[in-house]
């Protein structure tokens, strides 16, 4: 797990209004979203993808209750992307604990323009999360916007 991801997370977000927590560990959006006690939709899910040619890898961050929509990203980055095969070898991170800070992970990061006000999401850790506002994310880890999700 990744105690470090955490702690350079936490300092990102020191001078904005957060909510860190801990609670026990989780595995799913789902599953997140019940220990948070907040709807799967606000959760901000951060996935892990690798260029199938270049193999280049990117985190993309789409509301936790969609899917990720590859044909949306290909027109934005050119190229045609798929899952990771080893996040944690690749970010030192299981999936579940994957945090929307590409930044804090040595990846470019995409947004979904549709992420809720207020979003929820592991930091590194089963272990732990971290709520903020939509806004100061933006501000702090300055993604890509663009419509990357689907229903």
């Amino acid at each position: 797990m990744s105690a470090i991801h955490r702690d350079k997370i936490l300092e990102l977000v020191k001078n904005v209004k957060h909510t860190h927590s801990l609670h026990e560990p989780v595995h799913t959006s789902e599953q997140a979203s019940q220990v948070r006690g907040v709807p799967m939709s606000s959760g901000a899910k951060a996935l892990v993808l690798e260029g199938e040619k270049s193999g280049k890898t990117v985190l993309v961050v789409i509301p936790a209750h969609k899917k990720i929509d590859f044909a949306k990203l290909k027109l934005v980055t050119g190229e045609k992307f798929q899952f990771a095969k080893d996040p944690f070898e690749r970010i030192g991170c299981v999936p579940g604990s994957v945090p929307p800070f590409g930044s804090v992970l040595g990846l470019q990061t995409y947004a979904d323009e549709e992420l809720e006000n207020i979003l929820n999401f592991n930091i590194g850790l089963l272990t732990e999360s971290l709520q903020i506002e939509k806004f100061d994310f933006i501000n702090i880890e300055k993604p890509i916007l663009g419509k990357y999700s689907k229903i």
